[in-house]
């Protein structure tokens, strides 16, 4: 990257700090000292860790260089791209900003995503304060996209028409003829503007642009052209070699045609083209690009690639002396750096990035350690990146970046597969190794031919199978159907490929947790469902709702995935309960059923403002008439438009008079009309302390209908009074592609849920050890088995006791198994064990329960501590009192 400066002072110096990166003060000792880091490092081999390859003809190969700076150790890592020149399978091309366009920067992933690139690395410097082009020369698909600058030292890399690679210095010669005979000198193809450094034949710290004629294709992808305010454009459109339009002293408002360009003229140049061109004049333009030094020749009209870069690095496999001064690209410092080259024998390229440090000096012996015959610098610091596919996969990803920022950048240099499909070589299996009975794993294949290139899915021959019968697949859907492991293997072409699976069963679990998104019960509302399973062996995981068998008792509903539909209530229900048993292991959650208030139904002219991130645009009105609204009601409309927003995108619904929250809610709901956006949905409220709480409604809204959503407020500590100050669309950063840019959400009837004021019934069972009677409240009861003392644990009989203190009994016969159910608690024994399950725990008892004359007995100390009884022992009567 390139940064601007004054153009004041020395020339020289003043172009070297305007056209590079980071421009940086070099103390005198490390300039000194850096024949001495370079001969300590040129003594230290260089180790490869790992390669791997990327395409046929093209392996990325990461290396460690563990040497002394400063007499401290350092250990630098290395990534690079070698590409064989002379497999007819693989190409080396450049890649231009975005769409193939200059001024339009991109990232280099998505630069080789764009093109479809195996891996690429970032290319030439650029002025970071103009529009966004290459500083040097550019030829992409044999296509001249811009030409070399008059500038000393600059080096270039090329393959010609053969694939011969090149790494030379370059420079331009054009001129436009007009149609009376006259020509006047072209100074360039697609350039910003810079300074002359001392050429010989231009004036030293000249501007470019003065008296300068220009020439701009479609490949420059904006309407101004470089225009810094030095010089007055007057511009001339040409298309198929006819003057087309003439804009003296302005712009003319389009980029040039695929089959024309545009001149920009300045100075003599604007003398030129008043003297000499008019509309409707057919005129030539005569270029050519050609070695610096006047004497190489080049067939350059055939190039097929090229990249301008910097300072020559490695000549004849010996550090080379530079070429520029590097002060501008911080030479003597230990940066990230990008670098090309390429073998003796001219068979290999190698494309470098080290985004640990190196200084030049030190990237000179590291290039010639891995076989770099001739080398030369490319844009470093922060543009530094790599990006790769990995086998099997269609993307490339970031493989080398400088403290991991993928900055925009002008170009690129790509490698390319030309092979043909080739058989499977080799698969991947993805999906999980841990699953539970009942539930349907999908399996998905990545895989790669003979070349090294990924395959099409649904071009993958897979037959599939199993060693254990925990399960069978469906294609690539594997159902567990019992606890146990098995290998699932998967066979495609010549390749097999095994994953070792575990089918999770009740007898393995030591705790299962049911959650839902909102603590309160409402019909029509909808909640998310999560199931967490720990088993003994101390592992914890999400367990899948469709895994659990579920029994809702106060209400009925649906459950779609993890997505539990509440449709109605039943009448007198104080609560809802959802009872989930997994392989003989049972929880339970409890949502109590509780008083709703409409805080807001937007019937009312409601004071609401759009407000949103930075680039975000859209609008905020209430609107009737909407699908699935009673007719005259109301709702408040979202609009948003992220395309132009940056970053995590937000579009706000603001309360400018704050909507003001009565009492001590536990939960609140908002009916929302979905625009399966996939966004997120979420909520601003502030308390009485001043604390900002974002809360989440939705962080996946797929559906278009109307939903009430809900959110639990108990778990937030708020401070009260609160108020609830936005409503609002969010799309994070992380995944922004994915989700939509442009949608509109609708939002009705926000409402707040209290508790019932209900009356708490409060028993007291008293009974004594080895007495068939027992009183509740006072009144007394007979019993046909007496309390007993077994084992010094006390017996009780357990279905008097349940349904005195006002719980429920459950008797599974074929089971032997006993179901207690009070308030939110539900425990399950079983007879002549001590194992039990209580509120989602696996625990062991001293005494199992036992079968005495007919009624099942229970030990009351873990009954009552799980229950949260309070027990009162009186030694004199060995009586017992729960309360």
């Amino acid at each position: 990257m390139q940064q601007q400066k004054s153009r004041k002072g020395n020339a020289g110096k003043r172009l070297a700090a305007a056209l590079l990166a980071a421009a940086i003060a070099v103390p005198s000792w490390v300039a000194t000292q850096q024949p001495v880091y370079a001969a300590i490092a040129a003594d230290a081999p260089v180790a490869m860790t790992s390669q791997e390859p990327l395409t046929y003809g093209a392996v990325l190969k990461k290396y460690e260089w563990s040497f002394e700076r400063n007499k401290k150790p350092v250990t630098v890592k290395a990534n690079v791209v070698e590409v064989d020149l002379k497999n007819p399978y693989v190409k080396l091309d450049t890649i231009a900003g975005t769409g193939g366009q200059f001024t339009k920067k991109q990232s280099v992933r998505k630069m080789a995503n764009e093109t479809g690139a195996v891996a690429a690395i970032n290319g030439d410097f650029f002025n970071t304060q103009a529009e966004g082009v290459p500083m040097g020369p550019q030829v992409s698909g044999g296509k001249l996209l811009a030409t070399p600058p008059y500038l000393v030292g600059w080096y270039s890399f090329a393959l010609t028409k053969e694939n011969k690679p090149v790494i030379d210095m370059f420079t331009f010669e054009g001129k436009i003829v007009a149609k009376d005979g006259a020509s006047y000198p072209l100074g360039g193809i697609n350039k910003t503007y810079y300074w002359y450094e001392n050429d010989g034949v231009h004036a030293e710290g000249a501007h470019s642009m003065i008296d300068g004629l220009y020439m701009y294709t479609n490949t420059w992808g904006q309407i101004d052209r470089s225009n810094d305010g030095v010089t007055v454009p007057t511009e001339v459109l040409v298309q198929n070699g006819v003057v087309k339009e003439i804009k003296r002293a302005g712009i003319i408002q389009t980029v040039a045609p695929a089959d024309g360009y545009i001149l920009r003229a300045s100075g003599k140049a604007d003398e030129f083209v008043a003297q000499h061109l008019k509309v409707g004049d057919r005129i030539v333009a005569d270029y050519k690009v050609l070695a610096q030094n006047g004497i190489t020749q080049y067939d350059t009209a055939n190039f097929k690639t090229m990249i301008g870069g910097h300072t020559i690095l490695v000549d004849q496999g010996q550090p080379a002396a530079f070429s520029h001064e590097v002060g501008g690209v911080s030479g003597y410092s230990a940066v990230s750096r990008t670098a090309i080259g390429y073998s003796q024998d001219e068979q290999y390229a190698f494309l470098i990035t080290v985004d640990s440090g190196l200084t030049l000096p030190e990237l000179q012996q590291f290039m010639i350690k891995i076989g770099v015959y001739k080398g030369m610098n490319l844009d470093g610091g922060g543009s530094t990146q790599m990006a790769t596919r990995p086998l099997g996969e269609f993307q490339t990803v970031l493989t080398s970046a400088d403290i991991g920022y993928e900055r925009p950048v002008v170009n690129a240099v790509g490698v390319y597969s030309l092979s043909p499909k080739g058989q499977v070589r080799d698969v991947q299996i993805s999906g999980p190794t841990t699953l539970f009975i009942g539930q349907k794993a999908t399996y998905s294949l990545k895989a790669y031919d003979d070349f090294f290139n990924p395959v099409k899915a649904d071009e993958i021959p897979a037959v599939w199978s199993t060693s254990q019968s925990v399960g069978a697949f469906q294609g690539n859907v594997f159902t567990a159907s019992a606890a146990g492991k098995t290998t699932l293997t998967v066979t495609s072409g010549k390749a097999t490929k095994s994953v070792d699976v575990e089918v999770v069963g009740g007898k393995e679990l030591a705790s299962l947790k049911l959650n839902a998104s909102s603590t309160s019960l409402m019909a029509n509302s909808v909640y998310t469902l999560t199931a967490t399973a720990t088993s003994k062996s101390g592992a914890t995981g999400n367990l899948p709702v469709e895994a659990l068998q579920l029994e809702m008792i106060g209400f009925k509903g649906k459950v779609e995935g993890n997505r539990l539909t509440v449709e109605t209530i039943d009448k007198d229900a104080a609560e809802g309960r959802i009872i989930a048993r997994y392989d003989g292991f049972s929880t339970m959650l409890t949502l109590p059923v509780t008083d709703s208030k409409v805080a807001e139904s937007f019937d009312k002219s409601t004071p609401v403002s759009f407000t949103s991130t930075n680039g975000v645009t859209g609008a905020v009105y209430t609107v009737s008439g909407i699908d699935g609204m009673p007719v005259g009601n109301k709702a408040l409309m979202l609009q948003y438009d992220f395309t132009k927003g940056t970053g995590t995108t937000a579009a706000y619904a603001k309360f400018m008079d704050v909507l003001k929250v009565e009492g001590k809610p536990e939960s609140f709901s908002v009916k929302v009309k979905g625009d399966s956006s996939r966004n997120w949905i979420r909520a601003e409220f502030v308390d009485s302390a001043g604390k900002t709480q974002l809360i989440s409604l939705s962080e996946f809204a797929n559906w278009s209908d109307w939903k009430t959503l809900s959110a639990d407020l108990t778990k937030y500590n708020f401070a009260y009074p609160i108020t609830m100050t936005r409503l609002y669309v969010a799309n994070p950063e992380n995944g922004h592609d994915e989700r939509e840019l442009k949608g509109q959400i609708a939002f009705d009837d926000i409402a707040f849920q209290y508790k019932k004021s209900t009356p708490s019934a409060k028993n007291s069972v008293k009974l004594t050890i080895d007495q068939k009677s027992l009183t509740v409240n006072g009144s007394p009861l007979v019993l046909d088995q007496a309390p007993v003392i077994y084992k010094g644990n006390t017996l009780v009989p357990v279905r008097f006791v349940i349904e005195a203190m006002g719980g429920q009994l459950t008797w599974v016969d074929g089971e032997r198994k006993v179901i207690l159910i009070k308030d939110n608690h539900l425990i399950e024994l079983w007879l002549d064990k001590t194992g039990l399950i209580a509120d989602g725990e696996a625990i062991e008892a001293e005494v199992p329960p036992l079968l005495m004359t007919e009624r099942t007995m229970v030990p009351l100390r873990i009954i009552s501590e799980r229950m949260g009884w309070k027990v009162t022992w009186d030694e004199q009567t060995r009586s017992v009192t729960l309360e």
